[in-house]
This record gives C-alpha cells, structure tokens and sequence, in this order.
C-alpha cells in the first residue's frame, strides 16, 4: 500500500501525515472495533436491565394504586424495552467483534506461541467472568420482570367454588316482580310471560327467571317433573346456555323463547329445549308450587347449574 509502512506486529504507520492504525488481525480480519473508554464492557446491557427492574416496580405500583392504562402501558414498556435492550447487547458481546476475513489463523505450536496463547486465555478469562456476572444480573431482570406481573392474578377476582352451582333461590323462597311485589296464581291470567325474582335477591343476575302461564293441558312436564308445573305455571332459568345472555324475547304463537345474541331458541312445551341456534343445552327449569296464600313460592333451587354449559364442564 503506497505512503504506509508497516512493521512486524505494529500499527500502520503514514510517514507524511503521520498517522497511526490499528496493528493487522493475524489471517487478514479487521480489528475490533474500539470500545468507549472509560465505561465498563457491560454497560449498556447494564442499564437495560436497570430500566427492566424500575419499569417492573412502577408497574406494581401502578397497577396496585389503579394510575389508569397510561401508566400501566408506559412502565411495562419500558421493562420490555430494557429487558430487549439487554438480551440485544448480551447476545451481540457473545457473538464478539473480531471479523475474520481470510484464512483462519493457524494455532501456533512454537513457545512464543504458547506464551502468547497463555496471555490470550488469562485475558479471555475475565470476560468470561465479566459476562458470567452480566449473565446473572440479567436472570435477576427476568425474574423481576415475571414477578412483576404475578399481580395481574389479582386482578381475577376470588375463586368462584361453588357459586356458580347455586342461585338465590330456596324452598319456599316466594317469587317477586323487579319492584319486589310477590307473584300470585292471578298474575298472567291470559297468559304470555314474566321475569320475576327470588324474594329479597332482585339484584342476583343469575337467579332471574321467565315465568310462563300454560292452558288447556298444552304443556306436558318431562319426566320426574309432573309437580314442578302448578296449574300450568312454569318457570325457566332466563339466563342463556350458550354465553349467558338475557332470554329475552319470546314468540307467543311458537311457544319458543329467544336469545336475541346469537339466536338460540328454546322449545317452552318440550322441556325449553333448544330447537336452533349454538346453545346446546336446554335451559334449568325451576321447581314451581303454589302456597296456603295463592303465591307462588320455589320448591327449591335449580337442580342443574344456570347459564353456559361450560360452567359445568368436567
């Protein structure tokens, strides 16, 4: 190369501006790239890491303190980002700098050689050790960062046991209208339907019901059901089998009740069972009798659980 000289192991050297390179890479590779002076190798992986552990921390407290989906957003942003960050470095630094170009160098096998091996393997000893340090403060990042969102779990609320097995209702428990007035054998005299209550639980979802007035012998009870019906009263569960909407609407001439989500219709005289639609499961009917009083009161609670059926898979 004109205007360089070049000296056994030294830098190249330019005698008219006086410059000096870094020294060949044995086998023609291209020496490693400086490092900044002054900082630690592991730096930057090092604050990634610090950014996972503070970015994990204020995301417990936010989530904790309820600060809003801002808050929650920008700390679990800047946990992953740090973490990133860190994996990106770590990964570059295992990979190393040095680019060989040419043929790999050939071992060398004289005792300059050797000595010069013994000084490479002393000085790839504390790298070693430096990235075994890096690599534990970056399992420690992890690890903080997973516990960090353990809190999430607290977010789902208590185990539900058996609560999804049982209503409000129980025998001789009196069934009300949503203003709470008791329900008598006079209501739907001519027929057609009426969401009514368990006593006192007008607020309890889960136990409402569709109460029905059948005549003239139409509806015949299923088996093991004969006394469940009083004089033509029948009463269904009026929440969905198939994701738990509100049965709502319902076709007098068919004697069929909707679901107005996904359509599910449910046979009223054949046990409301369901005739179209994804619900795949007829809906709990409610063991019905007529008191001393003239009200109609709960037998006792459903005898099957209430809603979509996966509540009562096994």
């Amino acid at each position: 190369m004109a205007g360089l000289e070049v000296e056994d192991g030294e830098a190249l050297s330019d005698p008219e501006t006086g410059t000096h390179g870094a020294p060949p890479v044995p086998g023609g590779g291209s020496p490693p790239p400086a490092r900044g002076g002054g900082l630690p190798p592991g730096w930057p992986a090092a604050i990634g890491l610090l950014a996972t552990v503070v970015g994990s921390a204020g995301f417990v407290v936010a989530f904790v303190t309820n600060a809003g989906t801002a808050w929650l957003g920008g700390s679990l942003a800047v946990a992953l980002l740090g973490l990133g960050a860190a994996l990106a470095y770590w990964g570059r630094d295992l990979a190393g700098d040095e680019v060989i170009s040419g043929p790999y160098p050939v071992p060398h096998d004289d005792a300059p050689g050797a000595a010069e091996l013994g000084g490479d393997l002393e000085q790839s000893l504390g790298v070693i050790t430096r990235r075994g340090a890096l690599a534990k403060f970056l399992v420690f990042g992890a690890v903080v960062f997973a516990l960090s969102q353990a809190v999430i779990l607290g977010a789902l609320g208590p185990w539900p046991g058996r609560s999804l097995f049982v209503t409000a209702w129980r025998p001789g428990r009196r069934l009300v209208t949503i203003d709470g007035e008791p329900v008598t054998r006079d209501v739907l005299a001519r027929g057609g339907t009426l969401v009514a209550f368990p006593e006192g639980y007008t607020d309890a979802a889960d136990s409402q019901i569709a109460l029905f007035h059948f005549f003239g012998g139409e509806f015949k009870p299923q088996p093991g059901r004969e006394t469940w019906s009083p004089e033509g009263f029948v009463a269904y569960s009026r929440i969905c089998t198939h994701v738990g909407c509100a049965v709502s609407q319902y076709l007098d001439e068919a004697k069929v009740l909707a679901c107005p989500c996904h359509q599910s219709t449910f046979d009223l005289l054949d046990g409301a069972r369901p005739v179209s639609g994804p619900a795949g499961r007829s809906l709990p009917q409610l063991p019905l009798a007529i008191d001393s009083e003239g009200y109609l009161v709960a037998q006792s609670d459903f005898t099957e659980p209430v809603g979509p059926g996966f509540w009562d898979a096994g």
